[in-house]
């Protein structure tokens, strides 16, 4: 009898992100020519298969209560684990930010710089101060997030819609839509 588990490829994205989708409030795929840091998908780089570790950020948008939350992946997409964070803006400087650790209050002062994305990416950031041990995240415009909807169903659009559009993820993940198999 085999008892492995079949993944459909793109579910693989989806337990890589599960968490960001609990704790965001966005939903389908878009992005702006000057992306933010939230809303937006920023990785420290592209997984070269399955097992390769990374470190992902996803900072969402404001809440009614004008709070903002967030969330780090370490991992891959068979396992990680995630430290929620609620960001902090600096309201006299949009180059600080504090990000106050959910779980044990820890706090972190960041400075934020831009950089120059590497090819296939569309936006980079550093993050000096990131507790996380990687500084560097690049984005790609269609990585940001917008609208309203399900937890599920958006981190499902979001990922439907990146397999769709970048061949290399695709490549990786076998470019199959959720539910496809």
């Amino acid at each position: 009898m085999d008892l492995r588990v079949r993944f459909s490829r793109c579910a693989t994205l989806c337990l890589l992100t599960a968490s960001f989708g609990l704790l965001t409030a966005t939903a389908g795929c878009g992005g702006t020519d000057d992306p933010g840091i939230s809303n937006r998908l920023w990785i420290d780089h592209v997984p070269t298969d399955k097992r390769d570790e990374l470190t992902a950020l996803l900072v969402g948008p404001p809440g009614e209560e004008g709070r903002t939350y967030g969330v780090f992946y370490r991992g891959t997409v068979f396992r990680g684990g995630f430290d929620a964070f609620e960001w902090i803006a600096d309201p006299e400087d949009a180059q600080r930010a504090t990000i106050r650790l959910l779980q044990d209050e820890g706090r972190a002062e960041l400075t934020i710089e831009r950089c120059e994305p590497d090819p296939k990416f569309d936006a980079c950031v550093l993050l000096r101060g990131e507790p996380h041990g990687a500084e560097r995240y690049q984005s790609r415009r269609r990585w940001g997030a917008r609208g309203a909807g399900s937890a599920s169903a958006k981190v499902e659009a979001i990922f439907s819609q990146i397999l769709a559009e970048d061949p290399g993820l695709s490549a990786i993940y076998g470019g199959s839509a959720v539910g496809d198999e």
